[in-house]
């Protein structure tokens, strides 16, 4: 369903998901009292499908009396609070309804400009400025309380048994405490709010990039089911995209959607033929293929990927592309060197095509190049992520090895003396240590009068440190040695934490596109600009990859601390299964009744009665979780 206001484009889509029979998601899209929301019901057999309906159409109709008649933050509250005392009668009238609810995140537009968002749960609320996701909403969850409440530390919750355990929700009391904030919206925002079906099975950085998107609302919303539905679908997924006004396409972008795909399209013919002379048919990975299905599969995805991101300015559909290549061949216990040889071809058959478009139109060629680069890049990185999950696969297993030798080494006589694990990196830092070329005596001018537009454009003095920095290492085309110097004076000592390291990458992209711009728009001869961007994109690859070595880096202590748990987690392992077995039971506890000391105690309690759950390494790039069927 669709709606639209002055300035606004708003969407709304659901589906039942992969696994589940019913749909127990809900929402509502009301253009004419600016009302959008989702629920999400919990329950199951205990009918939360029931429990969702319920809450929306109280809320809605709560809503469209009294709008313009109450406060609209004390109207907003006493709806949620009216669809719970709804939901918790149904329940106490039918047996089979007890113990229904259902979360509700809503969206209440004031005007063009303002907005609240009201929510009890764990749906959310997130928006996008400028390039960036962020989450408006607090899970309502017991471990989401404690950790607000320092009772608990991050690490701790996010290994906690009970971290999916609603303690708020519609419909487990007559009435509930509502989080309400006002948000003002500006040209170009999008607002999301989603059930748990989304973020669960979606990496966040997939989410941001689709509704980073130029696609209208409608086409986001159906790629973010479909997003959740590739990553497993495993629960009911549904969105409500509000966008406040569309924002300014920069013109390189609207000629990339335009002529730079169609271009690229035109000449898939010359990318097939390039893969194939440079071998993709007798690659390994191809070896179940004929040589028509390994140009068809392989590079035939590639470069339908590669257009539709041409087409919607982002790049999900080449990250989904390297994932799914990725997974496809080392789930199956595929070596790296072949993996690494298509990602070659890829990036080789790509310069062959750039080459092409260049003899025609070389102003174009440009754009295409910078954009294919990005891609590229984006193949590495995601492939990258892959390659982290195999690796703390194979950590896990070293540490269940580690803690099965130490308990037969202590069963041992003393005399036996069994040899100690001496830990090992198995996968080193993935990173090109090929020698750069300097910049040529035709490229350099180009570079230095970037850098001289680009710092008179003004900027903070981050980006002024960042701008030097990007153009002397494209200048000089400096060794990977240097290149780390670099990063390690940039990344400084940080916290691992988005809020710390992110602002390092974003300063590093806003000055990769300041000095691109500017070359674009020198007076060079096009053969010069290629060059310059070229050498470009390899120094902001190489110092953008040198800084995630040092992310890595910096997040080997944790993979020590959990060394540190191992003895005690074999020794508590078969308590593991009686502490998930009370789940169910303690979220009824505290979604009913949640104080959060009392709970806290009780927790300590049941904590120590059964044992802590066993630690589990941190994810680098969660794509997916359990449904809460068994938890809520």
């Amino acid at each position: 369903m669709t709606a639209a206001r002055p300035a606004l484009r708003i969407h709304g889509a659901t589906h039942v998901g992969s696994v589940r029979e019913a749909n127990e998601d809900a929402m509502i899209v009301d253009e004419q009292v600016g009302l959008f929301a989702v629920f999400d019901g919990m329950g199951g057999a205990m009918a939360g499908d029931v429990a969702s309906q319920k809450a929306r159409d109280v809320v809605k109709e709560y809503v469209r009396a009294r709008r313009g008649q109450m406060d609209p933050r004390a109207m907003l509250d006493a709806a949620l609070n009216a669809a719970s005392a709804a939901v918790h009668g149904e329940a106490q009238v039918r047996r089979d309804r007890r113990g229904m609810g259902t979360t509700a995140v809503v969206c209440l537009l004031l005007d063009d400009r303002r907005a609240l968002i009201a929510h009890v749960g764990d749906s959310r609320a997130y928006l996008l400025r400028g390039g960036r996701l962020n989450q408006l909403t607090r899970d309502h969850t017991v471990v989401a309380e404690l950790l607000a409440q320092n009772a608990i530390t991050p690490e701790e919750a996010e290994v906690h048994a009970y971290r999916s355990v609603l303690s708020r929700n519609l419909g487990a009391k007559p009435d509930t405490r509502v989080d309400i904030t006002e948000i003002e919206l500006t040209r170009g925002d999008r607002l999301l709010l989603c059930s748990d079906g989304l973020y669960g099975f979606a990496s966040t950085e997939a989410v941001q990039q689709l509704l980073g998107s130029t696609d209208a609302p409608e086409q986001v919303a159906r790629d973010l089911i479909e997003l959740a539905l590739r990553g497993g679908g495993g629960d009911n997924v549904t969105v409500v995209v509000l966008e406040a006004g569309a924002a300014a396409v920069p013109r390189t972008t609207q000629l990339m959607r335009t002529s730079g795909s169609v271009s690229w399209w035109a000449r898939r013919e010359r990318f097939f033929e390039a893969a194939r002379a440079a071998g993709v048919a007798q690659n390994p990975i191809c070896a179940v293929l004929s040589p028509a299905e390994a140009i068809e599969i392989v590079a035939g995805n590639f470069v339908e990927a590669l257009f539709h991101d041409l087409e919607k300015a982002t790049t999900v559909n080449v990250w989904t592309y390297a994932e799914n290549l990725a997974h496809g061949w080392l789930d199956r216990g595929g070596a790296w060197a072949p993996l690494r040889l298509i990602l070659d071809i890829l990036h080789h058959a790509c310069g062959q095509v750039v080459a092409d478009v260049r003899r025609d139109d070389a102003d174009l060629a440009l754009l295409i190049e910078a954009a294919v680069t990005r891609e590229l890049t984006v193949c590495e990185m995601a492939v990258g992520g892959v390659l982290g999950e195999q690796l703390r696969a194979v950590d896990a297993a070293l540490l269940k090895l580690y803690a099965e030798r130490q308990v037969a080494s202590e069963a041992r006589a003393p005399g036996d003396g069994a040899r100690p694990f001496v830990e090992q990196p198995t996968m080193p830092f993935l990173r090109n240590d090929r020698a750069p070329e300097p910049a040529g005596p035709e490229v350099r001018p180009v570079l230095d009068a970037a850098l001289r537009v680009a710092v008179g454009r003004g900027g903070d003095a981050a980006l002024h440190d960042l701008l030097t920095r990007l153009h002397r290492l494209a200048v000089d085309a400096s060794p990977p040695a240097a290149v780390t110097v670099q990063a390690r004076e940039l990344f400084g000592v940080r916290q691992l934490e988005e809020r710390a390291i992110a602002p390092v990458f974003d300063a590093l992209d806003r000055a990769r596109r300041a000095l691109v711009d500017a070359i674009s728009a020198g007076t060079a001869p096009p053969s010069a600009k290629v060059a310059a961007v070229r050498q470009l994109a390899s120094a902001s690859h190489g110092l953008a990859a040198s800084m995630a070595g040092l992310v890595v880096e910096a997040a080997q202590p944790g993979a020590h601390k959990l060394r540190e748990v191992v003895r005690e987690t074999a020794a508590l392992r078969a308590k593991v299964g009686k502490t998930e077995a009370r789940v169910a039971e303690l979220e009824r506890r505290f979604a009913t009744v949640y104080d959060p000391l009392a709970g806290k105690i009780a927790m300590d309690q049941a904590i120590a009665d059964v044992g802590p759950s066993r630690p589990s390494a941190p994810g680098i790039l969660a794509r997916r979780r359990p449904g809460r069927e068994t938890q809520r």
